[in-house]
């Protein structure tokens, strides 16, 4: 029997003892990328067809809105990378625009921590200075990737990709507990305050997992699982996203310029 694809191979070494690449590598890492790609796909589709055309909810939800244009533009760095193993081109131009346009994506969806953590307390500057922040780190990001390419290709974006999913698990952990202390509350056509409780700590316990999972060097568990932290936001957003504190009149200042919302009473 034939195996086509070694599905358990490390991310390194690259090469074997004689030099040579190592077998059925490129096409384990394309592999993890066609999931993640597939992943972040059917989020897309998800938001369109359900919360935009369905419920006619995305256009009032910020939250969601930060988390569509993530996992659109991240759909482009996927095809990148999808394409570099593919012609088994690992480290070329394709994988510098994949990192750059990466680098894009995970800025909206770190956003939403901002919220999660601040706007309970309308702590409207922090939310300001958290983008500010989010967009140097980007850009710094970014500038010092392509200056270093040689020697670190795309090591400052892995950092950057755990920070963001740190930054998802802390955003979600103090979003709980506001809930839990009755800091924010939710309307029960939303879910009900112990539903909502129970979903935040599986979420927080699937980002915990994909952060775990990034660290044991197998692109068939990490590039899927750095998707799956796409999905979870995503979850999370489009309840959260509907609550009394994330409605026009909640967001006071804060709202988006041109950005018309309502609160939502019909339930799903």
């Amino acid at each position: 029997m034939t195996t086509i694809t070694n599905f358990w191979i490390d991310k390194s070494p690259e090469v074997t003892p004689e030099g040579l690449p190592v077998p059925g590598r490129m096409e384990c890492f394309m592999v993890g990328h066609c999931i993640f790609f597939m992943i972040n796909f059917l989020n897309v589709c998800y938001l369109i067809l359900f919360e935009e055309f369905t419920f006619q909810r995305l256009r009032k939800n910020i939250l969601l809105q930060f988390g569509f244009v993530a996992c659109f533009v991240q759909l482009f760095s996927c095809i990148t990378s999808v394409h570099r193993y593919n012609i088994g081109d690992e480290y070329g131009i394709f994988n510098k625009a994949g990192v750059v346009i990466g680098i894009v994506a995970f800025t909206p969806l770190n956003f939403t921590d901002l919220y999660l953590i601040f706007q309970p307390k309308k702590n409207v500057t922090a939310i300001r200075l958290g983008m500010c922040f989010w967009v140097i780190a980007a850009l710094a990001n970014g500038y010092y990737s392509m200056v270093n390419w040689e020697e670190s290709t795309t090591k400052p974006f892995q950092m950057l990709v755990g920070l963001s999913t740190l930054s998802h698990i802390v955003g979600l952990i103090v979003f709980r507990k506001y809930l839990k202390d009755g800091t924010v509350s939710i309307d029960d056509s939303i879910a009900s305050k112990d539903v909502m409780l129970r979903m935040l700590m599986v979420l927080i316990i699937l980002d915990c997992l994909c952060l775990f999972g990034a660290t044991l060097g197998k692109p068939i568990i990490s590039y899927p699982g750095t998707g799956l932290t796409f999905t979870v936001m995503v979850i999370a957003m489009s309840f959260i996203g509907r609550m009394d504190f994330m409605t026009a009149e909640g967001l006071g200042s804060s709202a988006m310029v041109g950005t018309e919302r309502q609160p939502l009473k019909s339930a799903v």
